[in-house]
Formats: C-alpha cells, structure tokens, sequence
C-alpha cells in the first residue's frame, strides 16, 4: 500500500492539474486522514492484548475497571483514587473502549450487565445465582397449564 505521503502527493497533483476539485480534495485527504487514525488505533488495541493475557487468569472474573488499572495502571474512583474530570474522561472516553476492544479480540466471555459486568476468559461460571436452586429445573409452562 502507498505511504499517506504519497497519496497526499499525488492528491495535490490531481489538484494543481484541476483533475478534482477542491472539495474532493478536502474529502479525500479527510479519508486518508481517518484511516491512518482507525489504523494506529487498531494498532494501540492490538498491543494491549498480550498485556491483557499476561494479566488475565483463565477462568477468573474481572471487573473492567479492575483490567484497565492492571494493564494499563490507569485507577478509578472504586479503586479509591480521586481523579480529576479530564482523568475520567480519559478512563471512560479512550482507556475502557480499548480494552473493551482488546477483550472481543482475546474472545473473552461477559457476565452480567452495567456496573456489575464482569470479563473472562476460559470457561469462568457466574459466581451468582439468579434463580435460586440451580440443581431444580424449572418448571415448564406447558406442565403447569393442564385443564
């Protein structure tokens, strides 16, 4: 693939000559500009996912908040630390959706919803029940319906 130096090049080539116009110049170059951020970003997440092995014992449950301080040491407010407004949007806005990406490469398993997420991979259970007695099956609609 041609370095972005290239294409901007040949791009301000396609220009000079009046080949395009100025605004598929601009929206052109804005394209190029946006895959070149995707890609150093897809890069970023990549990085982190041997980190996230290397950190990550098969069959435990963690919380995310738990997985950004230990792979990337970025703390939250759960962990006691009080952080400032551009700290969190930081930890929320960049660090969480990079592992939250790393976690879907590494294939890793989620539990639960909102606050009470939990990641792992491996074949990690639920540490609660939500039913009451798992060992009893539940009690099918059909059974209980006779006339």
């Amino acid at each position: 693939m041609a370095t972005t130096k290239t294409l901007f090049s040949n791009l301000n080539s396609l220009l000079c000559n009046g080949i395009i116009s100025e605004a598929e110049h601009s929206r052109i170059q804005n394209r190029i500009h946006k895959a070149e951020t995707k890609a150093a970003e897809a890069q970023v997440v990549a990085d982190l996912v041997p980190q996230l092995q290397d950190f990550m014992v098969a069959d435990m449950q963690y919380k995310i908040s738990d997985l950004v301080r230990g792979v990337m040491g970025i703390s939250a407010p759960c962990h006691g630390y009080r952080e400032t407004k551009e700290e969190q949007k930081h930890r929320d806005g960049v660090a969480k959706p990079r592992m939250l990406a790393a976690l879907e490469i590494l294939g890793a398993s989620k539990y639960g919803s909102g606050a009470q997420t939990r990641y792992s991979f491996g074949e990690a259970a639920p540490q609660f029940d939500t039913n009451g007695d798992a060992s009893e099956p539940a009690a099918s609609g059909e059974d209980s319906q006779e006339s």
